[in-house]
C-alpha cells in the first residue's frame, strides 16, 4: 500500500473543529484544542468523538486502508453496534465496516479494555477518479496514524464546497446509537438537501454553555440549528429563569457573528417520564420557554430565527423506536432527518436556498 502522508491528513478532514496534531498521528476534536482544560472530563470525551468528521480525497485508488488509534463506548445491552466506518464513494454509502481492533472505554472511570489499534480497508472499489468520503465512527475518539492507497495510485484532496448547515445539541444529535455515523438524523437531512453538514452534538453535554456558542460564532455556516434542554433536565440543572437566560445568552453569543444567519431552536423530542415531570423543568415546559424566547426575539427585531418543536420530529406516537425511553434508535434517527428535511430544508421555507 502507499502511505499519504500524516502532514497531508488536515486537508482530507472535514467536519471537525480542530486537530490535535502529534508526530505520529492526526485527532480531529469537536472543540478548540487550546481549551481543552476548559472541559469537564465527560464533556472533553464526548466532543473529541468524531460525529460527522470525514476523510474526503478524490483518488483512483481501488483500495484504501485506515490504521487509527480508537477509544469506543461500549454499547447498551440489545443495542445497535456501534463503531462504524461508512465509506462513500461519489456520494452514495457504498460500505459499513468497524475494522479490526479498537479499545472499549468506559466514560465514566476511563477504564480500557483492549489495544487501541484498529485498522479499516476498503477493497475491490471501482475502477477510475472517485471521490472517496469516510465517515469515522461517532462513538469513538480516533487518531489517524495511517491512511493508505493502492500502490501507484493518484490522490488530491476534495474539499466539501457544499453550502453547510451546522447542528448543536445533546446525545439526541450526536446520535452515538445510530449504527454509522451517515445515519444519525443530522447526516440524513443534509445529504437528502444536498448539504455539508457540521455535527457539534454532545452526548449529555449540550448545557446551553457559552463554550459551545463560541465555537458555533467562530464557525462558517448559511444555516445553526440549535436542538436544547434535555440535557438540563436530569437533577433540575437549570430553573425557568435561568433556562430562558442562558438561551438568549447562547442565540446573542451566535448573533456577533452571525446576524442574520438563519437559526431555529428545536425543543426536546418526546421521552416517556419526561415530559410533566421534572426536578426543574419538565420537557413540556422547556418547549414552551423556548417558544418563548424565539417569539421574544423575533418581536425585538430578528427576522431569521425560527421556533420548531421536537415534538415535530420524535413524538408519542414514534415512542416505539426508543429502546431506552430516551434515545431513537438507526429507524427513529432516519425518520427525524427525514422530517427535519421535509420542515426545513426544502420549499420556499428552506433555511438554505440554492
Amino acid at each position: 500500500m502507499q502511505p499519504i502522508p500524516l502532514a497531508a491528513l488536515p486537508d482530507l478532514l472535514c467536519g471537525h473543529v480542530d486537530l490535535r496534531l502529534r508526530p505520529d498521528s492526526v485527532q480531529p476534536l469537536r472543540f478548540p484544542a487550546v481549551e481543552t482544560s476548559y472541559y469537564d472530563p465527560f464533556n472533553r470525551w464526548v466532543a473529541s468523538c468524531p460525529a460527522g468528521v470525514r476523510l474526503r480525497l478524490r483518488t483512483d485508488a481501488q483500495e484504501l486502508s485506515l490504521t487509527v488509534r480508537q477509544r469506543l463506548a461500549p454499547e447498551a445491552a440489545g443495542s445497535e453496534r456501534r463503531g462504524a466506518f461508512d465509506l462513500f464513494i461519489d456520494g452514495q454509502l457504498a460500505e459499513r465496516a468497524w475494522g479490526d481492533g479498537g479499545a472499549l472505554l468506559d466514560p465514566q472511570s476511563g477504564r480500557l479494555t483492549g489495544e487501541e489499534i484498529n485498522r479499516v480497508k476498503f477493497s475491490d472499489l471501482p475502477a477510475g477518479e472517485k471521490c472517496l468520503e469516510v465517515w469515522l465512527p461517532q462513538a469513538a475518539t480516533i487518531s489517524l496514524t495511517d491512511v493508505a492507497i493502492s500502490p501507484g495510485a493518484s490522490w488530491t484532496t476534495e474539499p466539501d464546497t457544499r453550502p453547510k448547515i451546522l447542528f448543536h445539541g445533546s446525545s439526541i444529535t450526536h446520535c452515538m446509537e445510530a449504527e454509522g455515523a451517515s445515519a444519525g438524523w443530522p447526516a440524513v437531512a443534509a445529504a437528502l438537501a444536498g448539504l455539508n453538514h457540521q455535527n457539534l452534538g454532545w452526548a449529555g453535554s449540550c448545557l446551553l454553555s457559552g463554550l459551545a456558542a463560541r465555537i458555533i460564532r467562530d464557525s462558517q455556516a448559511r444555516a445553526i440549528v440549535l436542538k436544547l434542554g434535555i440535557n438540563v433536565w436530569p437533577d433540575g440543572g437549570l430553573k425557568a429563569r435561568t433556562f430562558a437566560d442562558s438561551t438568549h445568552a447562547m442565540i446573542s453569543i451566535i448573533r456577533e457573528k452571525h446576524p442574520t444567519t438563519p437559526i431555529v431552536v428545536i425543543s426536546p423530542i418526546y421521552s416517556p417520564g419526561r415530559e410533566d415531570v421534572g426536578e426543574g423543568l419538565s420537557l413540556e415546559a422547556m418547549r414552551t420557554l423556548l417558544e418563548q424566547v424565539v417569539d421574544v426575539r423575533t418581536k425585538a427585531g430578528d427576522a431569521h430565527i425560527r421556533y420548531f418543536s421536537g415534538l415535530d420530529l420524535f413524538g408519542a406516537d414514534d415512542a416505539h423506536m426508543l429502546p431506552d425511553n430516551l434515545h431513537p434508535n438507526t429507524a427513529g434517527y432516519r425518520l427525524m432527518g427525514k422530517r427535519f428535511y421535509s420542515s426545513l430544508l426544502t420549499g420556499p421555507g428552506a433555511l438554505i436556498r440554492a
